[in-house]
């Protein structure tokens, strides 16, 4: 009875501490600055408008102005840009964006900045 016991109590810690071992992170968060980020030719059209289209323009589409923030094009994204920083950037003062979703990507984020210091040229 005192082997089966202490069996059992073996396997139960080996297996807590096998299960205790296992989580999950995003890769940039375990490594940051692996991931293929390319900002060699960082356009509205190809980079910013994709990252809108996947994570804003659900909520501030030309239909559905929340907040009064328009995504889905580029008049209003350039108009509200200042806005739309903030928020995205989870700056004080500013509502977290995107809603109840994780913080945009260093990556995105940093498209974002470059397409800013172009002067956020329509492209």
């Amino acid at each position: 009875m005192k082997k089966t016991s202490i069996i059992l109590l073996s396997t139960a810690l080996l297996l807590t501490f096998t299960l205790s071992g296992c989580y999950y992170d995003s890769e940039e968060e375990l490594y940051p600055g692996s991931t293929n980020c390319d900002v060699s030719n960082v356009t509205y059209s190809a980079s910013i408008a994709g990252v809108f289209a996947a994570t804003c323009n659900s909520c501030h589409n030309s239909s559905n102005p929340s907040g009064n923030i328009v995504t889905d094009n580029y008049a209003s994204v350039k108009a509200n840009m200042s806005r739309i920083k903030g928020a995205v950037n989870h700056e004080t003062g500013f509502s977290p964006m995107p809603k109840d979703l994780p913080k945009l990507s260093a990556c995105e984020l940093s498209k974002l900045d470059i397409w800013i210091s172009q002067g956020m040229p329509n492209n």
